[in-house]
This record gives C-alpha cells, sequence and structure tokens, in this order.
C-alpha cells in the first residue's frame, strides 16, 4: 500500500476517480462562520442513513435509505450557544433518530427527537455534575449515548442517555476475579489520566500514530475495552454493556535479550503484541479465547525481515521516503517508547503497519485529514480525549505486512485501499468541513463544499481481487 502515514500525502500512481463515486448532492447553504459548521453521521436498524448538518442558526437532517438514496430532511433551529456539539445520536423503534447536544463541558446533554412521519421534534433535558469526576471518554453503543469519567475512588463511572432516560452505572478496575499481580486502579486510571485515550476505529484504517498509544479503547461486540501497554505487558479491560460486569486480564510480553519497547493492538479477538530493540524485532499473536500464541514472526539486525511487504521507510512531514537498506539501520531509527502497530482488515487480506513515531504529534491536524474529526471528541465516535499529542513534528519508521485470517505471512499483488483515493482527494481539494462514516462495504466521506453550497457525499472503497 503506498500511503505516508504521517501527512496522508500519496504517490500518484493511478487515478484519484479510481474506487470513488459521488453518491448524492444535496443543496444548502451554511450560514458563517466556518466554525460553527458541524457534521455528524449514523445508521439505524434498518439501515438507513441520516446525516445532522449544522451552522450557528439551524440544524438540517437528511434521510436516505439502505441504498442510499435520498428520502425526506427536516430542519429545526439549533439549540442556545451554550449547547455548543452534536455528540452522538440513537433511534426509537420505529427508525426516528434522536441527537444529542453537549455544552462544552457535559454538563447539559439536550435530547432532540426528530419525527419524519409527523414532522415535528420535541426534547429532553438531562443535567449531570462532573464536578468530583473527570470525563475520559463518550461514545454511542447499544443504542444509548455513553459519557465515561474516572471518580475519586479510582472507578469508572459510565453515564448513558435514551429515550428511556439516564443511567449511571459504577465499574471498578479492580474485579473480583483479578488477582494481585495485575495492576490496580490506581496504576491504570494513572495511566489514562497522563496518557489519554487513543480510540480505535472498527472497521476503519488506523494510522501508526494512534497505534503508538499507551492505552486504547475498542468497542467489539458490545463490550468497551481499554487496553494498557507497559514494558512488560498488556492489560485488558473488558465492560460489558449488557450488565456493566467487567474483567481484567494480563497477557505478559515475550521477552527480547535486550531492553525493549513494546505495544499491542487488538483485532478480531486476537491480541497482537509487538516487541522490538535494536537489535530484534517480534510480533506475537495471542488468541484471547484460548490464551495461547496464534503465531509467531521474528527478526534480528543481521536478518531480513521476511514477513514485510513494503521497503523499511522512514518519513516525515512534507518530505520524501527513505529507505533503509537494512533491518540494522531501521531498528536503531525506531524509537522504542513510541512503538506500535495497526491493523487494517481489506477485502484481500490483514495490513499491518508496523513500527514507531520519533516524535509525538497532535491528533487534531493529522486526524482530520482522514475523518477522525477534531468534533470527534464530542461525538463518541472519533476521540482521542487528553491525549499527549501535542504539536511537534512526527517522524514515522514502518513497514508494512500482509497475513490472512489465521496469520500466515502472504504475498497478495497490491491492491489500493479506501484510505488512498481519500488522502488524495482531501489533499486535493480544500473542504471546511468533512468526516467519514464506514456504511456496508465501504466508507462515506461526507463534506460541504462551500464553492457549490452543497452537501456532498462520496463513496470510496477497497479494491477488491
Amino acid at each position: 500500500m503506498k500511503k505516508l502515514l504521517l501527512t496522508f500525502l500519496f504517490f500518484s500512481t493511478f487515478g484519484t476517480a479510481f474506487a470513488q463515486t459521488i453518491v448524492d448532492r444535496f443543496p444548502i447553504e451554511l450560514k458563517k462562520s466556518s466554525d460553527s459548521f458541524q457534521l455528524l453521521n449514523a445508521e439505524n436498524d434498518q439501515q438507513e442513513y441520516f446525516v445532522f448538518i449544522a451552522d450557528k442558526e439551524k440544524v438540517t437532517v437528511l434521510k436516505y435509505n439502505s441504498a442510499l438514496f435520498f428520502k425526506d430532511s427536516l430542519s429545526v433551529l439549533r439549540p442556545n450557544r451554550s449547547l455548543e456539539f452534536m455528540v452522538g445520536v440513537t433511534f426509537t423503534a420505529d427508525g426516528d433518530p434522536d441527537l444529542y447536544w453537549s455544552s462544552k463541558n457535559y454538563e447539559t446533554v439536550k435530547l432532540v427527537h426528530f419525527d419524519f412521519k409527523n414532522r415535528v421534534t420535541s426534547d429532553l433535558i438531562y443535567e449531570n455534575n462532573f464536578s468530583r469526576t473527570k470525563i475520559i471518554d463518550a461514545f454511542v453503543a447499544k443504542n444509548t449515548f455513553n459519557i465515561v469519567s474516572v471518580t475519586p475512588e479510582n472507578t469508572l463511572k459510565f453515564i448513558n442517555f435514551s429515550t428511556m432516560g439516564q443511567s449511571e452505572y459504577n465499574v471498578s478496575f479492580n474485579p473480583e476475579q483479578s488477582n494481585s499481580s495485575k495492576p490496580d486502579a490506581d496504576i491504570l486510571v494513572k495511566a489514562i489520566l497522563d496518557k489519554g485515550i487513543a480510540v480505535i476505529q472498527t472497521n476503519q484504517y488506523n494510522p501508526l500514530f494512534v497505534g503508538t498509544a499507551k492505552v486504547k479503547r475498542y468497542l467489539q461486540n458490545e463490550s468497551y475495552i481499554l487496553s494498557f501497554d507497559s514494558a512488560f505487558s498488556t492489560t485488558l479491560f473488558t465492560v460489558e454493556l449488557e450488565d456493566f460486569s467487567s474483567k481484567k486480564d494480563l497477557y505478559p510480553y515475550e521477552k527480547l535479550d535486550k531492553d525493549s519497547g513494546s505495544n499491542s493492538f487488538l483485532h478480531q479477538n486476537i491480541l497482537y503484541q509487538l516487541t522490538a530493540n535494536s537489535e530484534s524485532i517480534l510480533l506475537v499473536g495471542l488468541d484471547l479465547k484460548t490464551k495461547n500464541t496464534f503465531g509467531k514472526y521474528q527478526a534480528t539486525s543481521k536478518q531480513e525481515i521476511d514477513f514485510k511487504n513494503s521497503p523499511l521507510l522512514m518519513q516525515s512531514e512534507n518530505r520524501k521516503a527513505k529507505v533503509f537498506r537494512n533491518t540494522s539501520k531501521f531498528l536503531s531509527n525506531i524509537d522504542t517508547q513510541n512503538l506500535g502497530l495497526s491493523i487494517y482488515t481489506s477485502p484481500n487480506y490483514n495490513l499491518f503497519t508496523i513500527g514507531g513515531v520519533r516524535e509525538v504529534a497532535s491528533s487534531g491536524g493529522l486526524a482530520l485529514a482522514l475523518g477522525l474529526g477534531i468534533g470527534g471528541a464530542f461525538s463518541g465516535s472519533d476521540a482521542m480525549i487528553g491525549s499527549d499529542f501535542m504539536d511537534t513534528t512526527m517522524q514515522s519508521v514502518y513497514f508494512e505486512s500482509s497475513f490472512d485470517e489465521n496469520f500466515n505471512h502472504i504475498k497478495p499483488p497490491f491492491q489500493p485501499l479506501y484510505v488512498d483515493q481519500m488522502g488524495d482527494f482531501l489533499n486535493n481539494n480544500r473542504i471546511a468541513i468533512h468526516n467519514i462514516f464506514p456504511f456496508k462495504n465501504h466508507v462515506i466521506l461526507n463534506y460541504y463544499d462551500s464553492k457549490t453550497n452543497e452537501f456532498v457525499m462520496r463513496k470510496f472503497e477497497d479494491i477488491t481481487d
């Protein structure tokens, strides 16, 4: 795959129209300034697709059917200015949306219900008090909007909102089944507060700099999972959103002879652990169901990395990629304290991006390039809250590998991914606001075209064999 992980500037070996289609254009003129523009998307159980577009005066909701043909729209005045952000969407049994607005500190949450049949709206107001807690996350799951905070007692507090009302649940970081050898609540809470939470996007490509985070959040099969990576192990803390029960599991790393760095990535119930130093690199897969090793790949500085599919690369912002001649040069340039990996499932294989970043950078500008969204911190879907990714220059040292579903290394022919074409498009078009949303077997780029005063949906797909 030909992407450059830092700036999302892509080699131009094929046309930007390849594997992308304009799905719809809807005429709408957003009132300036663009600072007030917001986009949010959601899909109901009937696979109807909804778009929420806000400017400083109003909110327009567009409704599409499961084939993405336009069906209807509703517009209402925007809530008062104290409610700054659209933060999530849930649905009633008949498929109508409930849009959640929030104040900056989440102390006020307003639910606005859109009744398309009767063409009316109604609302509910929820007041919250976070004076004793620190908000660390927000997301939508199981048709509820959730705010997660840490209490002074070092527990997690989940507040969820729906048309049924508001509920609160406290979850201990020390479940009864845990033993004393696993990190206690103080250590895990300190990691969250020091490092923040990097959100891993299911069914989307996650950039390598996100994969280097030491605390990650996953939503998988209605489970809320936090992973904590230390020098010696990965701790997985899982909260079942059905009943808010929890468990904590420890997965030690396989040690290398010399001090090394490590990190992990959870993908389809397999925990992949990466360990490296200047003399060796090791990739291990652990099956969470059986606790057994699922596969192992290793290379020393004197060997070729035989499980790679790309050159060994170093990429800095706005500069041409450098290719390392050998494994020794590659390993000596990795900052093992910022080691990581990212995994994306394409229609043909699992793509692993493996390496590290030399410096840590802001999630802001980089995330915007692929729709991870600065507004995502308030959408419950695309957030990196309180992280240490600040404004510095970032340099990535990495290679890419392809594996099948059984973690066997394969060498398939090159096939472009949606992220390649989307990166080309975004780098060649100045767009005031946009986001991305996975829908069925493709990804929708939603954006406002200020030149034509239109909302545009553009579909991107991975190329299949």
